[in-house]
């Protein structure tokens, strides 16, 4: 009897697991016949690779059909794609700080490809408008992240290590990657014909809490480019709302750069002068 008894037990809990297992079995997801990664949880470079590989084929396939920001079915798969929570892992400080710096260098290679599936410049309108510029403002958020990184690793090398012209090359590539980024970034503020206004207004607003962010991390002369031309949009653009956007970002970005110049100032004359090399003839 206790034999019999203890067979069910085991046959109840075999069947209590089986379906405590299913959910955890069920987080396969399909698109339109196209495996995506799971939408619950956040993504990293190889999610968004498998994303990608998927969006490719339902784009040649099928026309209009990519997710969008606020599509009742496609909303959450969008909402995932650009959600902040996916950069927690990138920041978990108890994770090696070079797999992180990789990690978001890989990730940020995936999104400028999903930018070039979600824009369509031969097109007079763009088909996913709000979509490709909410893409863009996320790759600036993922690359200020990027910045935060690299810049916690070079700290961690020795002096002589951040003088190694490989490093330092790195670095400037980085810098120049951003520097491109935020210049089409820009860019596209200016392209009324292919966006929507609304589009443009939000998307402007946007870029105003994200360059200052990246602003501290540019070269001198790209800041001032930065500068530059932000106050031409705050004076010339189209939309009034875009040129009052432009004009509260400019004194942000003027104050920055009046620390930074000042800070180098004081580093430069912190540092100790070389003593003149004397040429007099010795004293008899």
């Amino acid at each position: 009897m206790r034999l019999t008894l203890t067979r069910r037990l085991y046959s109840l809990l075999a069947i209590l697991l089986l379906v405590c297992a299913l959910p955890l079995q069920a987080t396969e997801l399909f698109y339109l016949g196209q495996k995506i990664p799971d939408i619950h949880k956040p993504w990293n470079s190889a999610d968004y690779q498998q994303l990608l590989e998927a969006l490719s084929v339902i784009d040649r396939t099928q026309a209009n059909a990519l997710p969008r920001r606020s599509g009742e079915f496609t909303g959450p798969i969008y909402q995932r794609m650009v959600s902040e929570e996916n950069f927690r892992p990138q920041l978990n400080i108890y994770a090696p700080l070079e797999l992180r710096q990789n990690e978001a260098r890989e990730a940020l290679f995936r999104l400028k490809e999903l930018m070039r599936l979600y824009f369509d410049f031969k097109a007079a309108q763009q088909p996913y408008g709000a979509e490709a510029l909410g893409l863009m403002s996320y790759s600036l958020r993922q690359q200020a992240v990027l910045f935060t990184l690299t810049t916690e690793f070079w700290m961690t090398l020795a002096e002589s290590e951040q003088r190694n012209p490989v490093r330092l090359q790195g670095l400037h590539e980085t810098k120049a990657a951003a520097a491109m980024l935020i210049s089409s970034a820009l860019d596209y503020l200016g392209l009324t014909r292919h966006f929507a206004r609304d589009e443009l207004v939000l998307y402007s607003a946007e870029l105003g809490r994200l360059l200052p962010e990246l602003f501290i991390h540019l070269s001198s002369e790209v800041r001032e480019q930065l500068l530059e031309r932000s106050a031409k949009l705050a004076e010339q653009h189209a939309y009034a709302e875009v040129r009052t956007s432009m004009a509260e970002l400019v004194p942000v970005l003027q104050g920055l750069q009046v620390d930074m110049q000042a800070t180098l100032s004081a580093a430069d004359q912190a540092k100790p002068k070389p003593r003149p090399l004397d040429l007099s003839l010795p004293a008899d």
